[in-house]
């Protein structure tokens, strides 16, 4: 009753802190995004805060199962059977239950929603859709000033590359990360690697916030993702050696986000027209190839688990002996 209640307190500290840490950050993103260089810069904001907290919430639910099976590593005297079963019960509790409504206010808020970049500041050299601009005025969309093009260093005939705006009409746009400020995006992107878990994550929250919406039986379909990383359970104990058990729970929580982020993405189209190609016996499983494939994994783990199980009792069995 104690592990039971433990993670449960844990559940909700992690739930409440995480998504106001998170609603922060993602306040501070959205401030720097809007930025642009030669205007104040205004970083806190009570709106921003509550949509950045809308918008995270679902996405820490699914680190949440990892963060708990590694408190029940970290700590031995836990009884692991009940903490594993309250863990598992309160995650897809949340996810099921919870998470809908976090995708229902995102939506009645319109925080997806991306704004028209915040108007340019004259005076700065900026590279906009792989061209120099040097603006000396700016009023909405029309500007004055001078327009390099990107061979002017490399071609012979450097006097057409440059050209004189006057009041000429430029559409500015967000780059990828969502900046305003072209100068603000060059020294703000992240390293490769996390553009790659960003990338992850965000069609994994896009695709959730999708079939949430679609219905009930997508959502349950959907949701086979967090089926698949409370199953991580089964292998928290899978060995005598606590550093290795954290491994395997935050290696398995990486690998199954990534593996859905791949499916969602499209990498594995060509098994499911195989499969569909197959026969009509397997158009079931080529239809809702993520949810097969989340299956695969729990079987997985809990074969994984079992048989570590097994092994540990023919172990203390022997040592008994």
């Amino acid at each position: 009753m104690k592990t039971v209640l433990i993670e449960a307190l844990a559940f909700v500290l992690i739930c409440v802190l995480g998504t106001a840490a998170g609603g922060f950050l993602i306040m501070l993103f959205t401030s720097v995004s809007n930025f642009v260089v030669g205007c104040p810069l205004d970083l806190f904001s009570a709106q921003g805060f509550i949509k950045g907290a809308i918008i995270i919430f679902p996405v820490l639910l699914l680190f949440v199962p990892m963060f708990l099976y590694l408190t029940l590593i970290r700590h031995p005297k836990y009884n692991k059977i009940s903490g594993v079963a309250t863990i598992a019960v309160l995650s897809l509790a949340a996810w099921i239950f919870l998470a809908p409504i976090s995708h229902e206010a995102a939506k009645s808020s319109d925080v997806f929603h991306r704004e028209d970049p915040t108007e340019l500041s004259p005076g700065y050299f900026r590279n906009i859709n792989q061209k120099n601009y040097y603006f000396t005025f700016i009023s909405g969309n029309y500007a004055s000033g001078i327009k390099i093009d990107g061979d002017y260093f490399l071609s012979n005939n450097n006097e057409n590359s440059v050209h004189t705006l006057d009041s000429n009409y430029i559409r500015f746009r967000r780059d990828a990360l969502g900046f305003s400020d072209s100068i603000v995006g060059e020294n703000m992107t992240p390293p490769e690697a996390l553009l790659y878990f960003l990338r992850g994550v965000t069609i994994v929250q896009q695709k959730a916030y999708e079939a949430s919406s679609a219905g009930k039986i997508e959502w349950l379909l959907f949701s086979s993702i967090m089926v698949a990383l409370v199953a991580m359970g089964a292998v928290v104990s899978a060995s005598e050696w606590k550093l290795a058990d954290a491994f395997y729970i935050t290696f398995d929580s990486f690998a199954i986000l990534a593996v859905n982020a791949l499916c969602l993405l499209g990498f594995f189209d060509k098994i499911s027209k195989a499969l569909y190609q197959a026969g009509p016996f397997f158009a079931p499983v080529a239809s809702h190839l993520q949810v097969a494939i989340n299956c695969l994994i729990v079987l997985l783990l809990i074969s994984m688990g079992t048989f570590k199980a097994v092994v540990h009792a023919a172990k203390n069995k022997r040592r008994g002996e």
